[in-house]
C-alpha cells in the first residue's frame, strides 16, 4: 500500500504548476466560449450542445449534441479496448474545456460490446487514487455514433500527499467504531483499498484522502452467507470515520470496484 512519501513543499509546487497549465489549457481550448455552468443549452468550438449541470461542482452531468453527435467513430465493429480507450482520450479532450479534467485524470473502467453497441466507463483518479463514486460513461452505436456522455466528475479535487495515520491504527480504528455502532460482534477485513472521498456538505466538497476497509463478521466465511459487511472510510490525516457503506455480499462486492 502506498505511504505517499511526497514532501508537502513539492507537493504544493507541484500542484501550483498543475493548476497553471490546467488553467492554460482550458482556457485555449474554451476560447471564445463564454459558458457559464448552469446555462441548459451551450455552444462549444461551434458545436450547439444541451448541459445539465452538478449544483455542488458546477461541473457536466450530461453532454449531448443537439443537432450533431458528440463525435463519430470508425470501424466500430473491429474496435479493441485499447482503441476504446483512445476515444475516450479523445472525447475527454474535445470536451476538456467544459468537463474541466485531461484524459489523463482518467482510468478506464468498462468497455463491453453488446449487439454492436460499445458501453464504455471510467473513473476519475487523483495521484493514482480513484476519487470515490466518480465517472464518465457513453456508448458507441453501431454506426459510431456518441451522441451523450453522463459524468460525475470533480475537477477542484484535492487532498495532501502524505500519510499522517498509520494502516494499522487506521483499521483500529474502523473495527471499533462497527462494534460500537453496528453490535453485531467481531469483524475481519476481505480487502481494503485507498481514495478520495469527496464529502458533500451544502455547496461545497471537502476531500478525504482515505483507507478503505472492508469488513465482515466473522460467520461470514463463503459468498452465500447470509450476513452482511461494511465499506468503512478512515481519513489519513486525523483517523476519522468519514464514511461507513453497507455491503450486500461478503465477498466479491468490495469498494472501490476494481476497473477491469
Amino acid at each position: 500500500m502506498s505511504r505517499y512519501k511526497v514532501p508537502m513543499r513539492a507537493t504544493f509546487l507541484f500542484a501550483g504548476l498543475a493548476g497553471l497549465l490546467l488553467a492554460g489549457f482550458f482556457e485555449a481550448a474554451g476560447a471564445g466560449n463564454a459558458i457559464v455552468p448552469g446555462e441548459r443549452r451551450v455552444t462549444h468550438n461551434g458545436q450547439a450542445l444541451e448541459v445539465t449541470w452538478d449544483a455542488v461542482t458546477h461541473a457536466p452531468r450530461t453532454i449531448s449534441g443537439i443537432e450533431n453527435d458528440l463525435m463519430e467513430v470508425k470501424n466500430v465493429a473491429s474496435l479493441t479496448r485499447t482503441e476504446i480507450d483512445g476515444i475516450g482520450a479523445r472525447l475527454v479532450r474535445k470536451y476538456g474545456s467544459l468537463l474541466k479534467v485531461l484524459p489523463d485524470q482518467l482510468v478506464l473502467a468498462k468497455a463491453e460490446k453488446t449487439g454492436g453497441n460499445w458501453y464504455v466507463g471510467y473513473r476519475q483518479i487523483f495521484r493514482g487514487m480513484p476519487v470515490y463514486d466518480s465517472s464518465l460513461g457513453f456508448s458507441i452505436d453501431a454506426d459510431g455514433r456518441i451522441k451523450s456522455l453522463g459524468a460525475l466528475l470533480y475537477p477542484d479535487v484535492a487532498a495532501p500527499a502524505a500519510v499522517k495515520v498509520r494502516r494499522t491504527d487506521a483499521l483500529k480504528a474502523a473495527l471499533l467504531h462497527l462494534q460500537e455502532t453496528e453490535q453485531r460482534g467481531e469483524y475481519r477485513g476481505f480487502a481494503e483499498s485507498t481514495a478520495i472521498y469527496p464529502a458533500r456538505k451544502g455547496g461545497s466538497v471537502d476531500y478525504h484522502p482515505v483507507y478503505i476497509f472492508n469488513l465482515f463478521p466473522w460467520k461470514a466465511t463463503h459468498p452465500a452467507a447470509a450476513a452482511g459487511g461494511y465499506a468503512v472510510f478512515v481519513d489519513t490525516q486525523s483517523g476519522k470515520i468519514v464514511h461507513t457503506q453497507p455491503l450486500l455480499k461478503p465477498l466479491g462486492c468490495c469498494l472501490p470496484m476494481e476497473t477491469e
